[in-house]
């Protein structure tokens, strides 16, 4: 997809071409409970979008592998753009008044305002590009849940009897591939995660020793092996009956069963969690680049262990220079839209599900 500067909704008299450093992240106005160590949070947005008041904007689009230059201020994007706010003011059952301007440009930027003004200050007006077509696009966010980082660790697992440990690791197994979650071990900034954490610092010898042998087993031994597995193995195809006939033998695995009992719609959502991922700031050449959403929702081996502390510690430093993605619903319009933007719960169900099952597994 090619993304010309995006506008957000403001009050009235801010400059278009800015975005609030407030609507960056939803989290802000929440009560937090890190998923790691205790910190605060301060994210905000560096990065100024260009106006869309102008008579030419030239994007760079590719089109089987060729890139294409092309000038997305048009009169046939105007019209697009204008027919489908009047199509979402006659869903609204408004009344939709556009003043057209004295070019195509400021007509652009009028309807950018009046989209504003019709939808209101619940939801949120970016205008896209794709294949040189512009589109206004509604989009709101999710509420977080009560982590700020949203990691499931696995070593609980080591400590169940074989049977429990193949039903949980099918649980997990399924839970990832249905929401896209990964491990953290493919990804670029484990290599210099683990580069960073053999260094010597000086620290006593035995901890040192310790520290090594946790590397080695992350990189090579029983750790990676875990995580691969709970990657790649399915032990049941039905996993509600497994749950059901599996009688718990102690006071950890009633509570644990009971969890994932209550965690099974999440195993078939319509929707996964990461495919609510939606950058609305999104720059193509940014300082920064915005935690992703799967650096903030991914498995790990042990929330406590040095590892992990560097993952928040990673993040932590990042998000001062970024902002977060974080769950969106969007709604793309166009002339031929017939329904208004509406929102499911899916995301808030996800997490408030996650912080009793992180919480019980940790």
């Amino acid at each position: 997809m090619c993304t010309i500067g995006r506008t957000t909704v403001k009050a009235a008299g801010e400059a278009h071409h800015r975005p609030d450093a407030e609507e960056c992240t939803v989290r802000r106005e929440q009560g937090r409970t890190d998923c790691g160590s205790k910190r605060g949070r301060n994210s905000f947005l560096s990065t100024a979008f260009i106006p869309l008041a102008q008579n030419n904007l030239t994007v760079d689009c590719y089109d089987s592998g060729e890139c294409n230059s092309i000038n997305v201020i048009t009169r046939d994007n105007y019209e697009f753009l204008r027919d489908s706010y009047f199509r979402y003011s006659l869903l609204l059952q408004k009344e939709g008044v556009h003043t057209p301007g004295n070019s195509v440009g400021e007509g652009i930027a009028n309807l950018y305002d009046e989209m504003n003004t019709l939808v209101g200050d619940e939801l949120h007006v970016n205008i896209e590009q794709e294949g040189g077509r512009l589109f206004f696009r509604l989009w709101k966010y999710h509420k977080w849940g009560s982590f700020t980082l949203y990691y499931f660790p696995v070593k609980f697992l080591e400590s169940l009897n074989p049977i429990l440990r193949r039903i949980a690791i099918t649980f997990i197994h399924k839970l990832m591939k249905a929401n896209g979650i990964d491990t953290f071990v493919d990804y670029e900034e484990s290599d210099f995660m683990f580069e960073m954490l053999s260094e010597d610092d000086g620290s006593d010898p035995e901890e040192w020793k310790e520290r090594m042998k946790l590397l080695d087993s992350y990189q090579e031994g029983k750790i990676r092996r875990l995580l691969k597995r709970v990657e790649s193995k399915s032990y049941y195809k039905n996993l509600p009956k497994a749950l059901d006939t599996y009688e718990p033998q102690n006071g950890f695995e009633q509570p644990l069963v009971d969890a994932m009992k209550r965690g099974l719609p999440f195993l078939t959502p319509a929707r996964g969690i990461m495919q609510y991922a939606y950058d609305a700031y999104y720059s193509e050449n940014p300082d920064f680049h915005p935690m992703y959403l799967q650096q903030q929702i991914r498995v790990v081996y042990d929330i406590n262990d040095i590892v992990s502390d560097y993952l928040v510690d990673y993040y932590n430093s990042c998000s001062r220079e970024t902002y977060d993605i974080t769950p969106v619903t969007a709604l793309d319009l166009s002339p031929d839209t017939e329904e208004l933007f509406s929102m499911d719960d899916y995301p808030e169900r996800f997490f408030r599900w996650a912080d009793e099952f992180i919480s019980l597994i940790s």
